[in-house]
């Protein structure tokens, strides 16, 4: 294990890096570290330093990626009209497959959906169902291994596919603990190769 440094809060925490990925790196600390999910850290040795970002600890193990990560980027987007969307088609983002179950609810009717991928943009989900309202806000469930999120998502764009309706939905409002989560569950599927 190479030897790494990190400074975070204006304290140097000693420690060894366990796995480096270009997306992920888990790190092995001398100490415990009292962290926040998200925040900015500054992992340094020898030859290299690197701003990172913490995703999830536990005890000394902490998992960080990189600040300019794409999973940093996903966030809610609640003040967005709709000439913001109207995006040039030249414009490609990072999209992360997730391929898990949830659901969709609106007042007293609840509607299972797969949710198949993910960007800076919000949510793409399948359906067999033509009753999902456009430009409507609707409060969410998401299954992200034995954990779940809890977003509002807001359905912005429908596709009709051979066997499936697909669904395009910004993230309204997301929490800070679920949205540590979520991005944490995306590292891992990358990391995984799922």
């Amino acid at each position: 294990m190479n030897h790494i440094q990190m400074l975070y809060n204006g304290k140097v925490y000693q420690g060894a890096v366990a796995y480096e990925g270009a997306e992920l790196m888990e790190l092995s600390m001398e100490k415990p570290v009292p962290y926040k999910g998200g925040d900015a850290v500054l992992c340094f040795d020898f030859k290299r330093r690197r701003r990172m970002r913490i995703l999830r600890g536990s005890g000394n193990k902490l998992i960080v990626a990189p600040e300019e990560s794409e999973i940093f980027r996903i966030n809610a987007q609640p003040e967005q009209t709709n000439e913001d969307l109207l995006l040039d088609d030249d414009m490609m983002f990072e999209s992360f497959k997730l391929n898990v179950f949830g659901t969709i609810s609106e007042d007293f009717r609840t509607l299972a959906v797969r949710f198949v991928d993910i960007c800076r943009l919000g949510f793409g989900f399948e359906i067999d169902d033509f009753s999902v309202k456009l430009n409507h806000v609707y409060d969410t469930m998401i299954f992200c291994d034995e954990e779940t999120i809890h977003p509002k998502l807001i359905v912005r764009y429908v596709h009709i596919m051979e066997k499936t309706i697909r669904y395009g939905a910004e993230i309204h409002k997301i929490s800070a603990k679920d949205l540590n989560k979520l991005r944490y569950f995306i590292a891992a599927k990358q990391f995984a190769g799922a």
